[in-house]
Formats: C-alpha cells, structure tokens, sequence
C-alpha cells in the first residue's frame, strides 16, 4: 500500500511521502521484502510497521542484521495494537520515506487499523479460489469501510504473485482471472514470479545485497514499484 498524506505534507510531490500496506493470505515476508528493497535502492528511508502475530517482517529485519546486510536507512516497529499500527504511521510520516504496515489479511482490528492509515493499498492474488475471495474481500467491503471511517478515498491496486508459465496459459484458471478483471479494481502491469531470487530474501538478504542480483527480479520488482506510485498518482489526481 502506498500512501501520500496532505494536510502537514501540503506541497510535496506524491511520491515524496510513501506508505505501502501490502495485504492478502500470499503476501509473504518476501514480497514485503522486495518493495522495501527497491525503495532503499532509490534512497527513500523505509518503516516496517508489523501488526501481523507471524511477524513475519520483523524477522526478516533481524535476519538482515544477523547477514550484516540491514540498510542503515531501515526501521522496524512491531505493533501489535491497532493504536500502536496508527501511532507508528503517524510518527514515520516523513519526508522522502515509505512505510510498509503488514497486517493479517483477514478481519481484526489491526487491519482496519492498517487500511485507516494508509493512501494506496496493496492487494496481492495468487490463482487460487480462496486467495481470489480474499482480495475482492478486501476491496469490496473492508476497504469502502476505511473509506467510511477515514472520509476521504483510498485507492487499491491488485497484483499478481507468485505466478508461473503455467498459470499465464491454463484455461482452468480462466473464471479466476475473469474474476480479478472484472472488479474494477487496478490490477499492477508488472507481475512478481515464483523465483528463487524472491524466497532467498527470506534468509536476510535484499534485492541487491547478493554479488550477482537476479536482474529479472530487479526489473519485474522496479516495474512494480512504478506501477503502485503511478496507481496512487492518478487516484490522487482524480480525487482533487
């Protein structure tokens, strides 16, 4: 979830001021990993806000200082109360920073807590029916509830994860993509696939921090960090 807050931040560019909210049952650490990645490698001071019980995020925090490879420019905040989620956010609201709250994807506090802070929030999928009902849960009724509590909009922005050859040409998978197509929510141009380059962040590396960086990653991931800030452009521009 990408975010960019007016009012104190009046003036500023949008994309001067990110938070991103990454929700869904496939959003692993290192999906959350690779947005982090690449906002430190364009030099943006990144938060992690955890209020996920797996924490998840936390651990990879601590698996990058145990490498010797945690950017000096990362925080981490493990909230685990929907007052510590939003206190966090309000707190990290900085200028030239991102800030990614993990929560569970499913109904609590902490959720709301989550969707109530941010600007854009990011819905990952993965072609399975279950993970299909899940996003369009949260862009259907939790999201128009933030909306309702907050007043004022918040944008969504699907993406795929997690895909395969397979995925791209099965027909049975048809009624699901179907499905996505048909919400109307924004669905990412750039598609994150199951590469070993993704499931090695999880033992305390980064994107770039290995001596041969997977240079498809870089770019599938890149690209996707483009298309959240271009989402959350047009919605903001829309809003005005």
């Amino acid at each position: 979830m990408l975010t960019w807050k007016q009012g104190d931040n009046a003036g500023r560019r949008p994309h001067d001021h990110l938070r991103c909210d990454p929700k869904g049952r496939h959003w692993q650490i290192d999906d959350a990993a690779h947005l982090a990645s690449v906002a430190l490698h364009r030099g943006y001071s990144v938060t992690l806000i955890d209020g996920d019980r797996r924490q998840n995020m936390n651990r990879w925090f601590q698996m990058l200082g145990e490498a010797g490879n945690r950017p000096d420019r990362l925080q981490m905040v493990s909230a685990m109360t929907p007052q510590e989620i939003l206190d966090a956010a309000a707190i990290h609201n900085g200028e030239r920073s991102v800030v990614l709250i993990d929560t569970e994807g499913t109904t609590n506090d902490n959720l709301m807590a989550g969707l109530f802070a941010a600007d854009i929030v990011v819905v990952p999928v993965y072609f399975a029916l279950d993970d299909v009902t899940a996003a369009i849960q949260i862009t259907d009724h939790y999201i128009p509830l933030a909306v309702e509590s907050r007043g004022r909009p918040l944008p969504a922005i699907f993406v795929l994860t997690k895909q395969t050859i397979i995925d791209g040409r099965a027909r049975a998978l048809t009624e699901l993509r179907a499905i996505i197509q048909a919400n109307g929510t924004p669905i990412a141009e750039h598609v994150l696939h199951n590469r070993v380059a993704y499931r090695d962040l999880q033992t305390g590396q980064t994107l770039y921090s290995s001596e041969v960086p997977d240079a498809k990653a870089v770019a599938e991931s890149e690209g996707l960090f483009d298309d959240l800030l271009q989402t959350f452009i047009e919605a903001t521009r829309n809003a005005a």
